[in-house]
């Protein structure tokens, strides 16, 4: 019978193909009394959903468009059961058969849901669907759903079926129920079934430490999901007593605690930002909210006295939907990076809100912090210099530039300083923050406003670092050529900084590679800023038997408060550190010739080469090719890590297209009617004026 199945499915793909598919329904049903095994019959319901999806010869493109087709081709599958009473008594034996051999408690509890406890091992289990041969369609009522609905317009038609139609289904399942066939509806019993499953997993993941930590309850029987598994069992009781009166109050009273275990929900995702996130957490709470609302769904259905065809066609065509998301590896990824990406972004936004400037005060502090920034990389270059020329293998090469760099960088943060180019990747998450009052005009206004002030923010550390590594690289050259007559830099190194940067060389493509590696360093930023508070490491660190025994009660707590504010600044700078030094080392190892230009180091070494090439070099196309070099630097090493960052931001937060094409708009208008703003501290006291006096 099997080879007959499958013949006949070959078949059918062949009409398909050739637009004959309409004249096979009647070949259909005629084979369906001859299915005798549960996979045969399974088989043979694949195949009608098959004919009822089939779009081969469209008449009305309207009913194309709408996703009505298949409901037409369900009516008429209908009407012609209705003319064949043979045919509708085989076909409601099959889904009887279906229904009592096949359990629903999958259906309600596995379809469309997650399966797996944590993201990676459901990653895991998603990838192994694709990549494996389909289970048995018996083996899992899951696999019969997706085999059924594969396509992704089926939510669709599924969703608009009518109530006529949909009668007609009901009524064809009860057609002509033989005396041995009484008891095959089990699906009431594995709805209530289900709904105990479900309450069980969401007690069990609500009241897990990860949840329960983050939950303003003096006790864990204070919490909602305590009382889910009560809650359900007096509302059961009350249905099989038959009291609906009881029950309606039962069932409100049970739905009154799904609503606060969806509250202390919200709850936990306020408290992300002082306890930190975990792609785990977030998970867990991405299934805790897919739970609570399928027990809501199927709750909904038990309670109805007579099927409701709008609330089952709703519920299915959401199972559907739900299911075939469910196979997507792309849509859990998306799904669950989003929330841990956008508070990793918001904790290098607060970093990021002390390097935008508002006030021609600011505006001054930092020119002054980027000029600290500048005359410390001065030395950072000569270093550099000089482990170049001890000649070492790249990877020694590459580990102690790392180290020069990191500890360069922190001193750099920890004296109040700042390098320009770290601050595109954290500045940008703090931009994104305020993109969602965009549609309102003075919230695009204040938007705007705030680009402008960012955007300035950036000439002025860019402009602060250069003009203060230049002259004071010249100036430790100066004094060490006073001092032992010769440059620290010599004329073949001083030739190779300045072909290095030359504009006609790949100079382009290094910096670029740069703005990936500090954005990168933002992340790592963000990330530690996390991981110290996911991990309390404050008061772990205060309370250290260890940190106390040696530094004191005030001690101990002195460095757990240092290191909760530096944490972000520490890991960032270290990190960046690490990418400069060691990725073109790696890259260089596996054949890609990538190397690092950064604006502020490439400044300073080619001031440390200006004075052995002498000042007859000045009138030279290669020095002026270098300048022109130094510049697109620094404007691509903004540009790529804002950039990158920002997109991170806005996805993270949901800003849509629109939004961001009134953004960029409002933007360029804003340049063309006051493109000095963008540079020069130009009215921005007034600005910050005005923004107070919008507050108050």
């Amino acid at each position: 019978m099997l080879k007959k199945i499958k013949a006949f499915r070959h078949r059918l793909i062949q009409y398909k193909q050739r637009g004959k598919v309409h004249s096979d329904l009647d070949v259909l049903l005629a084979t369906a009394k001859e299915n005798r095994q549960l996979e045969d019959k399974l088989q043979w319901l694949v195949m009608v959903l098959q004919w009822i999806r089939y779009e081969g010869s469209v008449d009305s493109h309207l009913e194309k468009e709408t996703g009505r087709l298949p409901v037409t081709r369900l009516r008429f599958f209908l009407l012609v059961l209705d003319r064949n009473p043979n045919w509708k008594k085989d076909v409601a034996v099959i889904l009887r058969t279906v229904v009592r051999e096949v359990s629903g408690l999958e259906l309600f509890t596995e379809t469309g849901l997650p399966k797996e406890l944590g993201l990676w091992s459901e990653m895991v289990d998603r990838f192994m669907m694709k990549v494996l041969p389909t289970p048995p369609l018996d083996h899992e009522l899951g696999y019969l759903f997706w085999a059924l609905f594969p396509d992704k317009d089926d939510p669709l038609w599924l969703a608009s079926i009518d109530n006529v139609t949909f009668d007609k289904l009901v009524e064809l399942f009860y057609y002509e129920v033989g005396s041995e066939e009484q008891d095959w509806n089990r699906l009431g019993a594995d709805l209530e079934d289900a709904l105990v499953y479900l309450v069980i997993q969401v007690r069990a993941i609500g009241l897990a430490p990860a949840i329960r930590y983050r939950l303003d309850k003096p006790s864990f029987r204070d919490s909602a999901f305590f009382s889910l598994v009560r809650g359900l069992e007096e509302f059961l009781n009350s249905y099989h007593s038959g009291d609906k009166t009881q029950t309606l109050e039962k069932a409100s009273r049970f739905r009154m605690i799904v609503w606060e275990c969806r509250q202390e929900l919200a709850q936990v995702h306020k408290h992300l930002d002082e306890y930190g996130v975990s792609i785990d957490l977030v998970f867990q709470m991405m299934r805790l909210r897919t739970y609570l609302q399928r027990i809501d769904s199927l709750l909904e259905i038990l309670l109805t006295e007579r099927v409701d065809s709008k609330k089952v066609t709703s519920f299915l065509s959401k199972l559907v939907e739900e299911n075939q998301d469910l196979r997507s590896i792309t849509s859990l990824f998306s799904q669950n990076i989003s929330l841990f990406a956008r508070k990793v972004v918001e904790r290098a936004a607060e970093t990021g809100e002390h390097y935008i400037t508002r006030t021609k005060e600011e505006y001054r502090h930092m020119l002054q912090a980027a000029g600290g920034g500048g005359a410390i990389t001065a030395i950072t270059v000569y270093v550099k210099v000089g482990i170049l020329s001890l000649g070492l293998s790249g990877f020694a090469e590459g580990f102690l530039a790392s180290l020069n760099y990191a500890l360069s960088f922190v001193a750099i943060h920890l004296a109040g300083f700042t390098l320009g180019t770290k601050q595109p990747a954290m500045t940008a998450p703090a931009l994104a923050e305020k993109m969602q009052d965009v549609d309102s005009t003075q919230g695009m206004e204040n938007l705007v406003s705030e680009i402008v002030h960012l955007i300035r923010s950036q000439v002025a550390s860019i402009l602060g670092n250069v003009l203060f590594v230049v002259p004071t690289v010249i100036f430790i050259d100066t004094v060490f050529f006073l001092l032992f007559g010769n440059h620290l830099m010599g004329e073949a190194k001083a030739h190779s900084a300045y072909q290095s940067v030359d504009i006609l060389g790949p100079v382009l493509i290094h910096a670029s590679f740069t703005g990936i590696l500090l954005w990168l360093s933002s992340i790592f930023a963000g990330w530690g800023d996390n991981w110290f508070a996911l991990n309390s490491l404050r008061k772990t660190l205060s309370r250290s038997p260890g940190l106390r025994a040696v530094f004191g009660k005030r001690g101990a707590r002195n460095i757990a408060v240092f290191l909760e504010k530096n944490m972000s600044g520490l890991l960032g700078n270290i990190s960046l550190g690490l990418l400069l030094g060691m990725v073109p080392e790696i890259m260089k190892f596996i054949g890609l010739p990538l190397d690092v230009r950064h604006v502020t180091l490439s400044s300073g070494t080619l001031a440390g080469a200006l004075p052995v090439l002498g000042t007859e070099f000045l009138k030279t196309w290669e020095f002026w090719r270098a300048v022109v070099g130094i510049f697109f630097i620094g404007a691509f090493n903004v540009g790529v890590s804002f950039g990158m960052a920002l997109l991170v931001a806005i996805k993270a937060r949901g800003i849509n297209p629109p939004q961001r094409r009134a953004i960029r708009k409002a933007v360029v208008g804003r340049f063309f009617s006051s493109p000095l703003s963008f540079f020069l501290p130009v009215g921005a006291s007034i600005e910050k004026k005005s923004s107070q006096d919008q507050g108050h």
